[in-house]
C-alpha cells in the first residue's frame, strides 16, 4: 500500500525530478489472455448500463466499462459491496462507491464504503465492554504493529479505541481507495475507523446520510499536530487518511516514487453530486504549482 509504481505519475513531467505526474487515477484494457475472474453471488447483480460519452474522459470510461463488462471480480465488488450475508443483516448497512474518471489520461480511483443504518449503531459503552471487540477493531485499523518505521504503540492504540463522544452512537467499519491505471489494478488504500452520528438520530432513517466517519489514521494525524514537538504517537503519511463530514469525502495520502520522490495526494468528493477536485503535491519542489484536476465521479449506491 505504500509504495506506487512511476506509472501512477503522468501528464506533467517534473524533469528536475525525472517524474511525470496526473490528474487522477487510470486504468487499462484487461488481459485479455487471462480472463477476469467472476464472483458468483455479486455477479449476478446488476450494475446499470455504463455510456462512455465525454471526449475528456474516453479513455478512462472504456477501461471502466471493459471491466464491468468482463464482470471483474474487484471492480463487481466495488461497485456493488459484498454479498448481503457478509454483513448478515442486509437492511443494516448501504453500501455506497464512487468511480473518479482522469480526464484525457486511461487512469480512474474509486471509493467504497458500507454506510452503516440506525440498527447497526450502538453507545459506546458496549464496546468498552467487549475486550474481543476492542483488539478485533485495533487490529484492522492498525494492522498490529503497522509498518516496521511507523509502529503505533498498543497505548496509543487502546486511546483511539477509547475515545468517544457521550451523546453518540457508533459503528466501525473501513472506506478503500482504489486505483486503476491503462484498465489495470495500481494500487488499494483504506482508513478502518468509526462512524458515528447523535444518538437522537439513530432511529431516524433521514440521518443516516448526515452521519460521521474519521479513520483511525485521521485520528492520529489530529492527536500528533496538537504538539509538533511532542514524540510521533504513529502517523504515518503514506497511510490514508479518510474522513466523512456533512456526506463529502476528504482522502490524503503520501506515496514515493522509484526516483525517490514524496508526492501528496489530496481528494475531495461531494457526497451528493460526485463532483471532485484532486491535487498532486510534489514534496522536493514546493515552489511547483499543485497539479490540480476537477471532475464529476459516477455514484453507485445499493
Amino acid at each position: 500500500m505504500h509504495k506506487r509504481h512511476a506509472s501512477i505519475l503522468s501528464t506533467v513531467a517534473l524533469l528536475s525530478l525525472g517524474i511525470t505526474t496526473t490528474g487522477t487515477v487510470s486504468q487499462t484494457k484487461p488481459n485479455t489472455a487471462s480472463p477476469a475472474k467472476k464472483s458468483s453471488p455479486v455477479a449476478a447483480r446488476t450494475i446499470p448500463p455504463i455510456k462512455c460519452t465525454d471526449p475528456d474522459t474516453m479513455a478512462a470510461c472504456k477501461s471502466f466499462k471493459q471491466l464491468v463488462d468482463a464482470r471483474d471480480e474487484r471492480i463487481v465488488k466495488i461497485l456493488l459491496g459484498m454479498p448481503s450475508t457478509y454483513r448478515n443483516l442486509s437492511d443494516s448497512y448501504r453500501h455506497i462507491a464512487y468511480v473518479c474518471l482522469a480526464k484525457n489520461s486511461d487512469e480512474f480511483r474509486t471509493v467504497d464504503f458500507q454506510l452503516p443504518k440506525g440498527k447497526s449503531y450502538k453507545p459506546y459503552s458496549v464496546y468498552l465492554s467487549e475486550e474481543t471487540e476492542k483488539r478485533s477493531s485495533e487490529q484492522s485499523a492498525f494492522l498490529g504493529p503497522s509498518t516496521p518505521s511507523h509502529p503505533v504503540a498498543p497505548s496509543i492504540q487502546d486511546q483511539w479505541f477509547d475515545e468517544f463522544v457521550s451523546q453518540e452512537v457508533y459503528d466501525f467499519g473501513g472506506v478503500d481507495v482504489h486505483e486503476y491505471i491503462d484498465g489495470l489494478h495500481s494500487d488499494w488504500e483504506m482508513d478502518y475507523g468509526k462512524w458515528a452520528r447523535l444518538s437522537e438520530t439513530q432511529n431516524d432513517p433521514a440521518g443516516d446520510d448526515s452521519a460521521t466517519f474519521e479513520g483511525a489514521y485521521v485520528w492520529l494525524e489530529r492527536h500528533t499536530g496538537n504538539d509538533k514537538d511532542s514524540q510521533d504517537i504513529g502517523d504515518d503519511p503514506e497511510h490514508a487518511h479518510i474522513s466523512i463530514v456533512d456526506g463529502n469525502i476528504h482522502v490524503h495520502y503520501r506515496f514515493e516514487t522509484k526516483t525517490g520522490a514524496h508526492i501528496y495526494v489530496e481528494l475531495s468528493i461531494q457526497g451528493s453530486t460526485g463532483r471532485f477536485t484532486q491535487s498532486l503535491i510534489v514534496h522536493e519542489l514546493p515552489s511547483l504549482e499543485p497539479v490540480e484536476s476537477t471532475g464529476t465521479c459516477m455514484i453507485y449506491k445499493q
